[in-house]
């Protein structure tokens, strides 16, 4: 698998840290597509404030976790931009799909 980048960011948008991964391991996998489905619920304006509050501490679980817990939640919360993180999760979802393809 390509690897994948997540860069955190102080209050004026430099960079601070670079974290990566070259693998996703097969129950990060499933919590992908599980998340990917309320993804699309969230996008489509179909969750309400507790269901759309639960999608991002599932995503954010998803980060520390496919990052192999190399920054903790507070840091994730303090150094990860949104855009960064929806940005991330989208390579993570492309990258699980790339994976099933290869698999044919």
């Amino acid at each position: 698998m390509k690897p994948v980048v997540l860069t955190f960011t102080d209050a004026q948008g430099n960079k601070t840290k670079t974290y990566s991964t070259c693998s996703i391991k097969t129950g990060i996998m499933d919590r992908i597509f599980d998340i990917a489905e309320k993804a699309e619920e969230y996008e489509s304006g179909k969750l309400g404030v507790a269901e759309s509050r639960g999608f991002f501490r599932d995503l954010k679980a998803i980060m520390v976790d496919a990052f192999g817990r190399q920054f903790t939640y507070d840091e994730l919360d303090e150094g990860l931009d949104f855009d960064e993180m929806i940005r991330v999760f989208t390579e993570m979802c492309s990258a699980a799909v790339g994976n099933l393809g290869k698999n044919r």
